[in-house]
């Protein structure tokens, strides 16, 4: 299914009737709106809205599909980045960059300290 060309709100709604589409069928989740709004967490007047017009917000969304057990499908919805994150290249970064002490020469530690002479 392309959705580039659908507006943001088409595609809420096509999200919307397609998770209603799931709740009702028998080889879906096979559940009234107020089973699901009770298993939820989110009213009842919300999830007619949502139903209706795509609109909820992201955590009602989560409970909405965790109640018709069709959380799992999030994991896929962002892939993982190939290769390090940049976080893990920054700590990389830091790691290679840590400050080293030059070592002490020894004939730097056995010559006399100079101080200048006081006058007075």
């Amino acid at each position: 299914m392309a959705l580039n060309h659908l507006t943001d709100d088409e595609i809420a709604r096509r999200v919307a009737q397609a998770l209603r589409k799931w709740r009702t069928s028998p080889d879906g989740a096979a559940m009234s709106q107020a089973e699901v709004a009770a298993q939820s967490g989110v009213g009842l007047t919300p999830l007619k809205r949502f139903e209706k017009t795509g609109a909820t917000t992201f955590r009602n969304l989560i409970a909405i599909l965790r109640a018709l057990d069709l959380l799992e499908g999030l994991e896929s919805l962002v892939p993982e980045p190939a290769g390090p994150s940049p976080l893990d290249l920054l700590e990389a970064e830091r790691a290679e960059r840590q400050r080293r002490r030059a070592p002490r020469s020894r004939a730097r530690a056995k010559a006399p300290i100079k101080r200048p002479k006081r006058r007075g």
